[in-house]
């Protein structure tokens, strides 16, 4: 003869576990919009600013569907340029600005994504 169990809570804890991944999709998001941000600031900040164009170049991309983020110049115009000033060249020294942004930002992104996915499961729940 089958035993029939109740569980208190399964209902909701079942829930809770529905809105997990809606709950992670909005932290990556988040997360990587936050990141291009600060990266793009810091790059703004460390660029040459001899006529303005690369820094005005400076964008940045997030792709939700794919979670990708992005930092740089797609502008054709300036292209070849912003790798000279980042390189340096044989008659250019390097001046580093984009690297270094990253670089500066890197170690934040894991601590905000968790906070994010914390901060949006409250909010669903």
């Amino acid at each position: 003869m089958a035993q029939r169990t109740r569980i208190d809570g399964l209902d909701r804890a079942l829930r809770a576990v529905g809105r997990i991944p809606e709950a992670m999709r909005q932290a990556r998001t988040e997360t990587l919009t936050e990141w291009a941000d600060n990266v793009q600031d810091g790059a703004e900040q460390r660029v040459a600013r001899d006529t303005g164009a690369l820094w005005e170049a400076l964008d940045q991309r997030v792709t939700e569907r794919y979670g990708r983020a992005e930092v740089g110049v797609w502008d054709a115009d300036q292209l070849e340029y912003a790798l000279y000033v980042e390189k340096g060249t044989s008659s250019m020294s390097d001046q580093p600005y984009l690297v270094p942004a990253f670089n500066e930002n890197r170690a934040q992104v894991v601590a905000t994504y968790r906070a994010a996915v914390r901060r949006h499961l409250r909010e669903a729940g």
